[in-house]
């Protein structure tokens, strides 16, 4: 008799609809199941990874890229590690797209990977959609996709919407994707029970849209080369009232551009991590868990957006340190990275 398969959800969703907090909120209520976790990031350097409450479940960060494209091939090369080295047989496996990621080529690393077949299985594809932002990014194509190939629509952060509001970003959603479950929650609170176990995955419902998944050949994309991301990183302890005013002002000047900012930070004086998301003007920060003993100290601030101004931002984000320099040094580490 064949062993059983290991059950897949694809979490996927454009630039901070809230797929993380999603991930962290059925982590939570599955602590008896042994959960292997892929997380890929859109720049070179993680952040997901550590904002995910992994505890003892295994985790695998993949970075520089989305795994629709450029590092595809490492969502592969990622699953077959994560079951090898794994502690004790996985029992379910949860993979978050990057917000950039079209959901089609990451499928067909499933599908057409005859080897990988046998072991694991698509349960569903999750797409969290932001209730206060969705419209505005709705007719770009990565968008409409991801959409579209969703099993499950989590329509998140419904308290930013009126009822009326509501209604219509329901047709929309329904007028993209007429079969799939639809949840609205506030902060991707969703049981567990609505997501994790229910097979809703249609091969069906997919080559309808994609009738051509499954030939063989690379399904990639194109993403819209303004998009680009930078990290910021410094291992000086960051001043939280020189933070919260600089972030407070980014954000208002930079809403147009600036889709998406998340960090870890060490605030002066604070036993625990900060974190801090941005998605265009609505700016949330609050505290994580406890540093470690022996954990390195070190913020990371990544920035996803259009035409954004490296230097302002790395000029900004060093001009929170709790101790300024005489001279205004290089940040520890610094990236950007344009999409192919």
């Amino acid at each position: 008799m064949a062993p059983a398969k290991i059950p897949v959800t694809v979490v996927t969703g454009f630039l901070g609809a809230g797929k993380t907090t999603l991930v962290n909120h059925l982590l939570a209520q599955c602590s008896g199941t042994y959960i292997g976790i892929i997380v890929n990031e859109f720049g070179e350097v993680g952040i997901d990874g550590q904002l995910i409450v992994a505890d003892d479940q295994p985790l695998i960060e993949i970075t520089n890229g989305c795994v629709c494209c450029t590092v595809r091939k490492d969502l592969t090369a990622a699953l077959n590690e994560l079951l090898q080295r794994a502690e004790r047989p996985i029992e379910r496996l949860i993979i978050e797209t990057s917000g950039l990621a079209d959901p089609a080529p990451v499928l067909q690393s499933f599908l057409a990977d005859a080897a990988l077949l046998q072991r694991v299985e698509l349960e569903s594809v999750v797409t969290v959609a932001d209730a206060h932002h969705i419209l505005l990014h709705v007719d770009d194509d990565i968008v409409r996709e991801q959409i579209a190939f969703a099993d499950v629509v989590v329509l998140n952060k419904v308290e930013t919407a009126s009822p009326q509001e509501l209604e219509r970003l329901e047709r929309e959603l329904r007028r993209l994707n007429p079969v799939a479950y639809l949840i609205r929650t506030e902060r991707a609170q969703v049981p567990a029970a609505e997501l994790l176990g229910a097979k809703r995955f249609s091969l069906p419902h997919v080559l309808s849209i994609e009738p051509d998944l499954l030939d063989g050949e690379a399904h990639d994309h194109e993403h819209d080369t303004s998009i680009s991301s930078c990290c910021m990183e410094t291992d000086g302890a960051i001043d939280p009232e020189r933070f919260s005013r600089w972030m407070n002002q980014l954000v208002q000047s930079e809403a147009a551009r600036l889709m998406r900012t998340k960090g870890v930070l060490n605030f002066n004086g604070e036993a625990r991590q900060f974190h801090c998301h941005s998605v265009h003007m609505l700016l949330d920060a609050r505290p994580g868990r406890r540093w470690g003993p022996d954990e390195q100290r070190r913020s990371k601030l990544v920035f996803i957006g259009r035409e954004l101004a490296v230097d302002a931002l790395r000029e900004g984000f060093l001009g929170c340190l709790a101790i300024q320099p005489k001279w205004m040094p290089a940040p520890a580490a610094e990236s950007e990275m344009e999409h192919p």
